[in-house]
């Protein structure tokens, strides 16, 4: 654990069978990617989509939250390491590539939840309680009890039933309770995961001290766990150095700046992970010469065919120079595409 909490660019060493690679940062930084993946995947039953995902409306369908019924030790033993995780994370400034909400944040710094956190992840559910019609307008006694024939219970994120109260399945929600409900519907929502959230705090505190955290907003715990998750490529191309002869003058290296300005955030994604094996670039006050990106000729030729190779544990990419943009275009999508596996 004392290894864990220093703040050396790796927290350990990782190598992968089978497959070469110069150094260890680039196959570290590319299992991080990799567990980030796993930890937000159904292979492991930690984590779900939130609800404004499952239902499509709102924001935040991008995010996940912890899964109520994960609740057996091994599985409360995983969420304490993801804490781990994110505390490594800002101790080494390899940021992860985690699609949290605000109530997970929050939870982690000790902020007190809200009913605008609940709004961000099941807004359907926000608007439910609060009992207008489709015009905005407030619904009378009449129109409650059309909608509104349930009792007090409700159903958590993972569709687990519960009591509001002690036996509250069998007590009937009328209109003048109509507040009592909504007030434990929300309190219950946003307390369902607090067993899992407490251990992954119980995690973060083992690396980072808990006075530190009490220190920050949940925004800024966020922003140096996770950095954010648009890469700019004006803050790429001010921290790239030119090599071999190279130079943000270079008419080509003109071309490369151009295409992946033009793409998709989900492109410029797969080519920091084919560059540099990470999915975010650091936060602007964290680049160091390590993290800054070295453009250099290829050394395999320039021939129309040639693709972009990369050098992962130096952020190394070595360019051809290709006659025409498109060539630039269709070589650089191929290389991100079908380059994933770290063997440079």
């Amino acid at each position: 654990s004392t290894r864990l909490r220093q703040r050396d660019e790796m927290a350990w060493r990782v190598t992968f069978h089978g497959e070469g690679h110069q150094g260890f940062n680039g196959p570290y930084r590319e299992a991080l990617s990799a567990l980030c993946q796993e930890i937000q995947s159904s292979q492991l039953p930690l984590l779900m989509p939130c609800a404004n995902a499952s239902s499509s409306v709102a924001d935040n369908r991008d995010k996940y939250v912890p899964r109520p019924s994960a609740n057996s030790a091994e599985q409360l033993d995983m969420f304490y390491f993801v804490g781990q995780l994110m505390g490594i994370a800002m101790r080494t400034r390899n940021l992860l590539n985690l699609d949290f909400p605000s109530l997970v944040w929050k939870a982690l710094v000790g902020v007190e939840l809200d009913e605008e956190d609940l709004r961000a992840t099941d807004f359907s559910c926000w608007n439910a309680l609060q009992f207008r019609d489709e015009n905005g307008q407030t619904i009378g006694q009449q129109k409650f009890e059309e909608l509104f024939q349930c009792n007090f219970t409700t159903c958590l994120s993972d569709g687990t039933e519960v009591c509001l109260f002690p036996n509250g399945d069998s007590v009937r929600v009328t209109y003048d309770r109509r507040d009592e409900y909504a007030r434990l519907v929300v309190r219950a929502k946003l307390n369902e995961s607090s067993l899992q959230l407490g251990k992954m705090r119980g995690g973060l505190c083992s690396i980072v001290p808990a006075p530190l955290l009490s220190l920050m907003t949940w925004e800024e715990l966020e922003r140096r766990v996770c950095g954010s998750p648009e890469i700019d490529i004006a803050s790429l191309k001010r921290h790239t150095r030119y090599r071999g002869g190279l130079s943000g003058q270079s008419p080509h290296v003109k071309m490369f700046w151009e295409v992946l300005e033009g793409f998709s955030q989900a492109d410029r994604c797969l080519f920091l992970r084919f560059a540099w094996g990470r999915e975010r670039l650091p936060l602007e006050s964290d680049y160091t010469e390590q993290s800054e990106m070295k453009l250099f000729p290829s050394d395999r030729g320039d021939g129309d065919s040639v693709l972009p190779e990369a050098e992962t544990c130096f952020f190394i990419v070595k360019l051809p120079n290709y006659r025409t943009m498109e060539l630039m275009r269709s070589n650089l999508l191929s290389a991100i595409t079908a380059c994933r596996e770290i063997n440079y």
